[in-house]
């Protein structure tokens, strides 16, 4: 399927070609669907809310019993009924989306969370009811994690999501370190945006590592998945920390050792 192409460009290993391969379908349907809702929230031409609409329409097809022929939607039901996945986090990623419509700034980093919410933490819990390993303990550090993810690959994307007419930089870390909009437009960082981009990344990372005690309450396959999507959040913390904050000259990606580097980490109990 040609969507699960993208998921070689995220920050943190999707499936894990050491996953079994009914896991890494499981897992490669979950994202095949959040790539698509994102796609549509994002980079869709014409009425966005409308084909979220049709989204909305195809999850009630779901849980009717209904059997798709479209291959992601076929893929996403197999995996729904083998794992007993309520709709609920289904839902809450198109709730995402569709705020991506209207809400363009985040007055502070509890605002921001908020939307993290929608558009990250539902990921997590669709993940822990793939590994059957849902507990509320886990689903509350899953959401740190997963919320942690969200927001270092938002303080990646500054340039390009400001070329979007959105800044998920909270505006009152913007009026703390003295970032003007207009700054963000620029083809480098200034010493005021690579200090609030230190701020909200040393933030973000103090949030990972808090999630990343779940990783000592799994076991098997789902522990090693997990501890992949954490190695992944540190990589690119640490991708961030190398450019020198800098996140409007390039784009800082994660490097393949260092992110192997941290799963051993995490693995290992490291936090």
């Amino acid at each position: 399927m040609a969507i699960h192409r993208k998921a070689g460009t995220e920050n943190f290993t999707v499936a894990s070609l050491l996953l079994p391969p009914r896991i890494r379908r499981r897992l490669l349907s979950i994202y095949a669907f959040a790539r698509l809702v994102d796609d549509i929230g994002d980079e869709a031409t014409g009425d966005r809310n409308a084909l979220l609409d049709k989204v909305d329409r195809d999850i009630d097809r779901i849980y009717a019993g209904y059997v798709a022929t479209d291959p992601l939607w076929a893929d996403l039901t197999v995996t729904v009924h083998e794992c007993g996945i309520p709709r609920t986090p289904l839902d809450r990623l198109v709730q995402a989306n569709r705020r991506d419509q209207q809400v363009k700034r985040y007055r502070d980093f509890t605002d921001l969370l908020g939307y993290c919410e929608l558009s990250a933490n539902p990921v997590g819990h669709l993940v822990l009811h793939v590994f059957d390993a849902m507990t509320p303990e886990r689903a509350a550090l899953s959401d740190k994690v997963c919320s942690a993810l969200q927001v270092l690959e938002h303080l990646q994307d500054v340039a390009e999501d400001h070329r979007a007419g959105r800044i998920y930089l909270p505006a009152e870390d913007l009026e703390r370190f003295g970032v003007k909009e207009a700054d963000l437009a620029a083809t480098k960082a200034n010493r005021e945006v690579r200090a609030l981009i230190a701020f909200e990344t040393q933030r973000t990372l103090r949030l990972l590592d808090e999630g990343a005690a779940i990783v000592g309450t799994l076991s098997g396959l789902a522990r090693l998945a997990v501890a992949g999507y954490v190695a992944g959040g540190r990589a690119t913390a640490a991708a961030i920390v190398n450019a020198g904050f800098d996140v409007l000259t390039t784009t800082p990606r994660p490097r393949k050792s260092r992110t192997a580097a941290e799963l051993v980490r995490s693995l290992g109990g490291g936090r």
